[in-house]
């Protein structure tokens, strides 16, 4: 997924209406929706995510973002992409199962007795790594999810780009 981007949105209601707003919102439990954006703030901020039912992704995106007054609206100025946990988790994953793949192999090699346990204690890690990426590439909806929180902030605050 790409990196986050810089938003910087501009809103014509005040930061209080919005955070009033905001909580009306993220109160009403929406039972009947399969997908929608949470979160929470205050007059000062936000965190907006958007989940689908049943599906819990921690490497979705995640707005977070901070609100001024402006004239008689609100700037609301942030980030929009992957959690710092999100951006990190793959490296994490992948450096962990690096240590197995390494021990594995240097067993292989210098052992040549116990080649098998090597190939063995190498591979499976190795596998494990391979289904990691595909995992980590086919489960990203972070352009979609991005333009979900966008769409919900310009229909439910008519936040629209900052001139």
């Amino acid at each position: 997924m790409a990196k986050s981007e810089t938003i910087d949105l501009y809103s014509p209601l005040p930061p209080d209406a919005i955070a009033r707003k905001l909580k009306a919102i993220m109160d009403d439990p929406m039972e009947d929706a399969q997908a929608r954006v949470f979160g929470s703030g205050s007059q000062y901020d936000m965190t907006l995510r958007y989940a689908r039912r049943n599906i819990q992704n921690t490497m979705a995106p995640q707005l977070d973002a901070t609100m001024e007054p402006e004239g008689a609206g609100t700037r609301i100025s942030g980030t929009l992409g992957q959690t710092r946990a999100g951006r990190m988790f793959p490296f994490v994953w992948h450096g962990f199962l690096s240590l197995f793949v390494i021990v594995g192999v240097s067993v292989a090699w210098f052992a040549p007795d116990a080649l098998l346990f090597g190939v063995i204690f190498a591979g499976i890690p190795l596998l494990m790594m391979v289904m990691g990426a595909i995992a980590f590439r086919a489960g990203g909806k972070g352009e979609t999810d991005k333009a979900e929180i966008l769409a919900f902030l310009r229909r439910e605050l008519d936040a629209r780009p900052a001139a």
